[in-house]
C-alpha cells in the first residue's frame, strides 16, 4: 500500500511533460466536438508514444468509452476486458469493475450491468482489506521496532482506533474508515443501495431483498472473490421462475 501511495506522490511531483499525456488532451477536445472516431484514433496514438506506460488505469480506459460512443461497443468491450487483465492490483481492479459496469448501463443491458455491480463490490471489498492489512502489518512493525521488554507508551492524546490480532494498538484514523467501508459495503443495505436502480430498470425491483441477502451472505463469508460464483449467485435469484 504505502509503496502505491509513493508511487503518486512521485508522479505528481515529476515536472517532465509526458507526451502521451498531452495527447489525452488534443483527444479531449476532439470528443467534446463530437467526432468520436477521431478521439479514439487520437488516443490510440497516445498509448504508443513515449511515457504511454505511465498513464494511470483510469487514462486508459477512456479509448473504451470513446469506442463505445463512437458506436464500436465490441471493440470498446474488448480492450475494456484487454485493461482489466493487464491490471490486476486490487486499486486498478476496482476502477475497472465500475467501468464495466458503467459501459454496460450505458448500453442498457442492465441485467449484466447487475453483476458488475456487485464485482465492482467485491474488488473495493477486496482493495479495503488490503489497505487494512497494511495498517495491521505497520502497527505490529511498529512494535516490533521498539524494545521487546519496553511497554510501548502513546501519548495520552493518542487515540487507539484498534488492535492488530498480534495485540498491537492501532493509532492510524484511517484503520476506521476502511473497516467502516467494507462493513457497510458487505452488509445487506450496502448491497441493496449498490443494486436497486439497476433492478428498477432491469423491472427486477422485487428482487432486491433476497438478491442483497445471497449477495450480502457471500461477501461475508469469502475473503477471495470469483465472477463465476458471483453470477451463479445472481442468475439463481434473477432467472428463477
Amino acid at each position: 500500500m504505502f509503496e502505491f501511495l509513493k508511487s503518486i506522490f512521485s508522479n505528481n511531483n515529476d515536472d517532465e511533460v509526458n507526451p502521451a499525456r498531452e495527447m489525452l488532451k488534443d483527444a479531449t477536445a476532439l470528443k467534446k466536438e463530437k467526432k468520436y472516431d477521431e478521439a479514439c484514433n487520437k488516443l490510440k496514438e497516445a498509448f504508443l508514444l513515449e511515457g504511454s506506460a505511465d498513464l494511470m488505469v483510469k487514462e486508459k480506459m477512456r479509448l473504451p468509452m470513446y469506442l463505445q460512443l463512437a458506436n464500436k461497443n465490441d471493440e470498446g468491450w474488448k480492450i475494456l476486458n484487454e485493461i482489466n487483465i493487464q491490471y490486476v492490483d486490487v486499486f486498478s481492479q476496482a476502477e475497472i469493475a465500475n467501468q464495466m459496469r458503467v459501459f454496460l448501463q450505458k448500453e442498457k443491458k442492465y441485467t449484466k450491468a447487475i453483476l458488475f455491480s456487485v464485482w465492482n463490490i467485491c474488488k473495493e471489498v477486496e482493495r479495503d482489506r488490503y489497505n487494512l492489512q497494511g495498517i495491521i502489518d505497520f502497527a505490529d512493525q511498529l512494535v516490533l521496532n521498539k524494545d521487546e521488554f519496553t511497554p510501548l507508551k502513546y501519548e495520552k492524546t493518542e487515540k487507539i482506533y484498534g488492535k492488530t490480532p498480534k495485540g498491537s494498538p492501532i493509532t492510524d484514523s484511517t484503520y476506521k474508515m476502511f473497516s467502516d467501508r467494507v462493513d457497510g459495503n458487505i452488509s445487506e443495505s450496502g448491497v441493496a443501495k449498490s443494486i436497486l436502480t439497476l433492478l428498477k430498470k432491469s423491472k427486477k425491483e422485487g428482487q432486491v431483498n433476497i438478491l442483497s441477502k445471497s449477495i450480502s451472505g457471500y461477501l461475508n463469508s469469502s475473503k477471495q472473490y470469483k465472477l463465476r460464483e458471483v453470477r451463479d449467485i445472481i442468475n439463481g435469484v434473477l432467472l428463477e421462475k
